[in-house]
């Protein structure tokens, strides 16, 4: 007889969701920390972080966050990981969503040299069912999460869509992750920075006091023949970050040394997780 296995990471709760208006269902998995510690629970207030691109990361992100609230490193928090309903694993299926659901303005097709036609832009959609669906089953799901700090992590085109939302919804999170950030509108040419001119644009004052911003980029990501040269990911994260200090946003930045674009991830995740959530007392 045959019986189904628990999932891989234990301790993880994933469920379903179809929010109006978005086109495809969302596999949602709520991690808890552990209830086993090294020198007795983390120390603060809960954090829960809402992880997009969950089909790459998710275990990567849940993993460095159970070590580091282990080692007393993170503060107690939650990891949200959102994935797509029809990812199957070979990434088919993910790699199409996360360019419209992503990367800002309105959804259109074009075509890309060598890449043929690529459909684009929605991401205003994907923030209302992040917002107006995912948050709130989640703290129906997990009621001690209601008023915890809210972080959002994103890497590469997520970290495009955390910059959209740092932009258009900035207290909807109190903490964002830009890891690797596409910080132009696709497709870049040489010099595109348009989420560091959207935030440069803000009003004063628009980005809550509170606020805690960390970017992060590998340092072989401009190398010269890296396909991504042209999007700038790691100058446009240092001019992001001046962009946000002007206005007052706490910020971290880390370049891994002899890192790519994918390979900078683990260490990425936990560094984030350091500066956004740390442990109090």
């Amino acid at each position: 007889m045959t019986r189904s296995a628990p999932s891989a990471i234990a301790g993880v709760e994933t469920f379903v969701l179809h929010p109006d208006g978005l086109g495809t269902g969302l596999r949602i998995s709520i991690a808890r920390p552990s209830d086993r510690w090294g020198r007795g629970a983390p120390v603060g207030p809960l954090s829960v972080a809402f992880l997009t691109d969950a089909d790459y990361a998710f275990g990567t992100v849940v993993e460095a966050s159970r070590l580091g609230q282990f080692g007393a490193e993170i503060g107690p928090m939650i990891v949200v990981g959102i994935g797509y309903a029809d990812e199957h694993g070979d990434y088919a299926f993910v790699e199409q969503r996360r360019n419209i659901d992503f990367f800002r303005g309105p959804r259109h097709s074009f075509e890309v040299p060598g890449l043929g036609s690529l459909e684009i832009g929605g991401a205003d959609a994907f923030l209302a069912a992040l917002l107006d669906t995912v948050a709130p089953e989640i703290e129906r799901r997990a009621p001690e999460t209601v008023g915890a700090r809210r972080v959002l992590i994103g890497m590469s085109a997520g970290g495009h869509f955390a910059a959209h939302v740092l932009t258009q919804r900035p207290a909807a999170f109190q903490g964002y992750a830009l890891l690797s950030p596409a910080l132009f509108d696709p497709w870049p040419a040489p010099g595109d920075e348009q989420l560091v001119e959207a935030v440069r644009a803000l009003p004063p004052g628009s980005i809550p006091p509170d606020t805690t911003v960390f970017l992060s980029a590998g340092a072989r990501e401009e190398e010269p023949g890296n396909p991504l040269a042209d999007g700038a990911i790691i100058s446009n994260a240092y001019r992001m970050r001046a962009a946000l200090a002007a206005h007052g946003v706490r910020t971290e930045m880390a370049v891994f040394v002899d890192e790519t674009h994918n390979s900078s991830l683990g260490v990425a995740a936990t560094r984030a997780l350091r500066f956004l959530v740390p442990p109090r007392g």
